[in-house]
């Protein structure tokens, strides 16, 4: 990928292309514990959490002990505002009218078949 090493033009910014940059800066929002210190931590557990695309982590060790929820930085698995439930409802109950009356329709041809 191309990064401009001097200033940016503004054909360069509506590409989306940013100034390049030897080191990579850390952001500590992208830390889980962000300013916090965690001393002499022995043992990190995470494991996943009921809610979709989330884990549970807990570190401990020391005086310290530290608990924290992580998430993917956008809500990729939630609905949006505008998601129109009522037409997912009408779907699943036509899907489930479809399938009963297939079903009965089944049923009919079965016992037709075995009589014949």
């Amino acid at each position: 990928p191309r990064r401009p090493t001097g200033q940016i033009k503004e054909s360069e910014k509506k590409e989306g292309l940013f100034q390049y940059h030897p080191l990579i800066p850390v952001s500590t929002l992208r830390i889980p514990s962000y300013s916090q210190r965690i001393e002499s931590v022995t043992s990190i557990v995470s494991t996943a959490a009921n809610v979709e695309s989330q884990s549970l982590v807990f570190a401990h060790g020391g005086p310290d002990l530290f608990f924290t929820r992580l998430s993917p930085s956008r809500g990729f698995d939630l609905l949006p505002d505008n998601f129109n439930r009522a037409l997912l409802s009408i779907v699943v109950v036509g899907l489930c009218v479809l399938v009963g009356s297939v079903k009965k329709m089944s049923t009919k041809k079965m016992t037709s078949v075995s009589w014949a």
